[in-house]
């Protein structure tokens, strides 16, 4: 499979006053299309660090980071804003959604920042993605009229909403109970089966269970990289139709 992340001795250095913190130590990796990685570690370790570089949030202070086929490394503001808008999609532990929008209105906000109008075209996408993550009947509900599940599942149709190249996942499941927590890694293996790759950040090795693939970070360095070879998987029984509704509603471009 071909590489979709690709980063070569990464560092970043956040200044202080007049201390210097290394928060990453020449990280080098490779993550191929397709594949579900757990960043782990423990406080201080890099890892959200890491994951901020992923995601176009932060710059490093040295090193390579091509994101596809586009190296991201020095790029201005206005080109790593464009990049996130087209090419990644964000889960946040507190969800981050929008106080005063519904869910369709929450799932169209990366449609607005790559500058798409809001038409029947775009909001039919939108009702389509939150009826695929059980959010049929919540269309118009604000999101303190919804639990953290139902919140984080309107942000995972958000993240989908721009058919994203990789999902980035910052402690998806950190506020939610170990029901809630099941039902969304389920879901996210889901996307996964149906050829999303995700790179999610966890501290908790029952939700690293369900990656494929971990990567252990300790002082701003990787401490090990394995494969999982038993990973949790999803019902099989809803996979299959899951991922077929997903490639149907991304399958037509929106401009």
């Amino acid at each position: 499979m071909p590489a979709v992340v690709r980063v070569e001795k990464l560092t970043k250095h956040y200044f202080l006053e007049s201390v210097v913190v290394r928060a990453l130590r020449g990280v080098s990796l490779t993550v191929e299309k397709g594949e579900f990685v757990a960043l782990m570690g423990p406080s201080g370790s890099g890892k959200s660090t890491l994951l901020n570089v992923l995601g176009c949030l932060d710059r490093p202070t040295d090193g390579r980071y091509v994101l596809g086929n586009d190296d991201v490394s020095r790029m201005d503001d206005d080109h790593l804003s464009e990049i996130r808008s087209r090419y990644l999609g964000f889960i946040f532990q507190s969800y981050n959604l929008l106080p005063q929008y519904t869910v369709v209105e929450n799932i169209e906000v990366p449609l607005l920042y790559q500058g798409c109008r809001i038409n029947d075209k775009t909001t039919k996408r939108c009702i389509q993605l939150a009826q695929l993550v059980g959010l049929g009947d919540r269309l118009d509900h604000r999101p303190m009229q919804l639990s953290g599940g139902q919140q984080q599942r309107v942000a995972i149709a958000r993240a989908l909403v721009n058919d994203p190249q990789v999902i980035l996942a910052d402690e998806p499941t950190g506020n939610l109970d170990s029901k809630t927590s099941d039902e969304i890694m389920q879901m996210l293996i889901r996307l996964n089966d149906a050829g999303k790759t995700i790179i999610m950040v966890t501290h908790e090795n029952d939700i690293a269970a369900w990656a494929k693939r971990v990567i252990r970070m300790r002082d701003g360095m990787i401490e090990s990289d394995e494969l999982n070879e038993r990973p949790k998987v999803a019902q099989e029984s809803v996979t299959a139709a899951f991922s077929e509704n997903l490639h149907s509603l991304l399958s037509e471009a929106i401009q």
